[in-house]
């Protein structure tokens, strides 16, 4: 069939550009720099020695405190290299502090820790560094600072810290999702983080390939290849063949990056982390992921097909898709509404609106599955919205096609539909 040796043209038109493999093979690059950097970085950038200044007000805290930062590096040497400044009054260290932050610009020490008279009292105690951004050295100084600060506290109400530290312990929620009436282990931090990146792999997908069927169609309305066309092609052909070839192109990318993710997460795996991740690749996943993209992708493109029917230049169609771009922008946006309540009303009602379907229902299955005939009814409403956008597609592009000059307006693009 005809339609069929366009979209045959459109798909190797496309996957033999440069600019496809490019955009192609940099995901997976992408994905591999976000999975081995960390590791890379954590085996092979060690820790730093710190050299910092103490001023304990109160007397009694820096001995303790300099027993409990003893950790040491590989070379032997401690971690925190600490010396301590008695001052007499806080008068004192306004007159010193100037003297500190030259050494800190310098570089003779990295930082200074101020710990207050009433700091067992009041809890407050300040550090001062140029690197105030390294997590890990400012959380074990204010980690062990507290713990000491904490035992003083328990010993004046006549506690010893040793024997109610566990006390303390934090306690670590596991959280069990059922479905079904199977129980399965889950992680609120991977269902959010899969289900975003997810959803963001469809909007601009859907969005990318959507648009460049309506590119496309400008380009060889303005280069008159689209006249030479239609001399053997009937225009439904030529649109339809048109949006599967780029749809293809869109399933062939799809097709690679999960070969590439997949093999990521399992290299991820043997390296010691989670086997959850691989819940983002079941089997149940990445099947509704493709429906709705399919679904999502012909019913945008067929919209966007139009608006370059009637089009002349990419500024024309820029104009024009707004609202729709609009329309997919909106569901990148509410994904923190429809992860707390996926079953709520809110969630069912956008997720069975053909403009949202694609990437909201996908959200709820991925998070938490909704009943079949939601799903069911959400493929019937977008099949329906594919076919009514399609029909309407369709008898824009057979006369629009053909047009040139000035954009036509809403009136004389009633009168293309009533004419078809």
């Amino acid at each position: 069939m005809k339609i069929f040796k366009v979209a045959k043209r459109e798909y190797l038109q496309r996957v033999r550009k440069k600019s496809f493999l490019i955009v192609t093979l940099l995901g997976p690059v992408l994905m591999a720099a976000l999975t081995l950097a960390p590791v890379f970085l954590l085996r092979h950038t060690g820790e730093q020695q710190t050299g910092m200044t103490v001023i304990d007000m109160t007397g009694n805290i820096y001995t303790q405190f300099s027993e409990a930062l003893s950790d040491t590096l590989d070379d032997g040497r401690p971690i925190f290299n600490l010396e301590r400044l008695a001052v007499a009054d806080s008068f004192e260290f306004e007159r010193v502090k100037p003297s500190l932050n030259e050494q800190i610009n310098s570089g003779i020490i990295d930082g200074y820790l101020y710990i207050p008279e009433d700091v067992v009292q009041e809890g407050g105690a300040t550090f001062y560094g140029e690197k105030v951004g390294n997590i890990k050295t400012v959380g074990k100084i204010e980690s062990e600072l507290n713990n000491i600060i904490i035992s003083k506290r328990l010993k004046e109400e006549g506690m010893e810290y040793s024997e109610v530290k566990d006390l303390f312990r934090k306690t670590d929620l596991k959280t069990v999702q059922i479905q079904k009436g199977e129980e399965r282990e889950s992680s609120f931090d991977i269902i959010y983080m899969t289900t975003f990146i997810f959803i963001m792999v469809l909007y601009f997908t859907i969005l990318m390939w959507g648009i460049a069927v309506q590119r496309s169609i400008i380009e060889e309305k303005n280069n008159r290849v689209i006249e030479v066309l239609l001399s053997s092609l009937r225009p439904v052909d030529l649109l339809g063949g048109k949006i599967l070839g780029v749809g293809s192109v869109g399933l062939t990318q799809y097709l690679i990056w999960g070969l590439a993710a997949l093999l990521f997460s399992l290299y991820g795996i043997s390296m010691g982390g989670s086997p959850a991740a691989l819940q983002a690749f079941s089997l149940t996943t990445m099947v509704f992921f493709l429906v709705y993209y399919l679904l999502g992708f012909l019913f945008y493109a067929t919209i966007f097909a139009g608006i370059g029917s009637i089009c002349n230049s990419d500024q024309e169609a820029q104009q024009i898709q707004t609202p729709v771009v609009m329309c997919l922008v909106f569901t990148i946006i509410i994904p923190i509404v429809i992860i707390q309540n996926p079953d709520g009303a809110f969630a069912t009602v956008i997720s069975l609106i053909p403009l949202f379907t694609p990437t909201v229902m996908f959200m709820r299955i991925n998070i938490l599955m909704p009943p079949a005939w939601q799903i069911g009814l959400s493929i019937l409403l977008m099949l329906a919205g594919i076919y009514i956008m399609g029909r309407l597609s369709a008898k824009i592009f057979r006369t629009g096609i053909l047009m040139y000059g000035k954009r036509p307006d809403a009136r004389e693009l009633l009168k293309w539909l009533k004419r078809s």
